[in-house]
């Protein structure tokens, strides 16, 4: 991260790298503490969330200053979350890590989801019910994110996708997303566009929507900063490193390629605040880290 973020955060390195591995230790204690009792699940998967949640933690901290160790941090919570039945698992593994996504699982969500909307769909006999965490609107949005963006590269069914994205009524969701609570309408409109041309115009409307949850980061940001003692401390109740931007920028990449995402992230950030621009420059680094190990 640039000096100059650091400056426009009013954060220091040292506090950045105390959070992550604050985080990331915690994670691993609870990973390694045995279970009192091995027959208790609900024991294990409440330490399962627990270590998925502070890895999630360490990952969006670490995305300030090092995109490498953010993204291994990320993967990893990630895993933990696809093995809990959570979309949000698919939606970073696709981002960050899509070899180690379970196609096979996100297939057969994806049709027990538009079963109701898809009369072919109706006819399978289907054995299989959705994960409880599924069952919520905000999981299904990050599935469906997930799918859309790396529909080509898995050959998922685009008809399946339309049927879900056209006539379920979260198309229409207000239900709050993420860390910055963003309409679940406004992630089902990113997911539409992936579904759309590969061409400059989705690219610049999908960068136009990360630009605006980068005006929605700067708000939270700077009403956190306003309590010194939280800020200065690493402890407020804010995600400082933006988790879901920079994933969907991600997304936006793989579907649309990274260039074309970059240059028109870079367009769209133009027209912002320093504080806002955060985000989407935390995004852009991610992007071309990839590029980077890639070559």
């Amino acid at each position: 991260m640039a000096d100059q973020q650091l400056e426009d955060l009013q954060l220091s390195r040292t506090q950045i790298e105390t959070a992550a591995d604050f985080h990331e230790s915690y994670a691993s204690y609870i990973l390694d503490r045995p279970v009192a009792d091995q027959d208790d699940d609900a024991r294990a998967y409440d330490a399962q969330i627990d270590a998925a949640s502070a890895l999630r933690t360490a990952g969006q901290w670490a995305l300030l200053i090092d995109p490498g160790r953010a993204i291994d941090l990320l993967r990893r919570s990630a895993l933990l979350w696809q093995q809990l039945g959570y979309g949000y698992g698919s939606f970073l593994l696709a981002a960050f890590s899509p070899r180690e996504l379970n196609r096979r699982n996100m297939l057969s969500e994806l049709v027990l989801l538009a079963r109701p909307y898809n009369p072919d769909l109706r006819q399978l006999d289907e054995e299989r019910s959705l994960p409880e965490p599924m069952l919520h609107p905000q999981q299904q949005a990050y599935l469906l994110l997930a799918a859309t963006a790396i529909s080509r590269q898995a050959n998922l069914p685009t008809s399946v996708l339309y049927h879900y994205l056209d006539r379920s009524p979260h198309r229409r969701g207000t239900a709050p997303v993420g860390a910055l609570g963003t309409p679940l309408r406004v992630y089902w409109d990113i997911a539409r566009k992936f579904l759309g041309r590969e061409d400059e115009d989705t690219a610049a409307l999908v960068a136009r929507d990360l630009a605006g949850l980068g005006s929605a980061y700067a708000e939270a940001i700077n009403s956190a900063m306003a309590n010194e003692r939280l800020w200065f401390n690493a402890a407020a109740p804010v995600e400082v490193g933006d988790t879901d931007i920079a994933a969907i920028a991600m997304l936006a990449a793989r579907r649309l390629g990274s260039e074309l995402t970059v240059t028109h992230l870079r367009s769209a950030a133009e027209d912002l605040g320093r504080v806002a621009r955060v985000p989407l420059e935390l995004a852009i680094q991610v992007i071309q880290g990839e590029q980077g190990n890639s070559a």
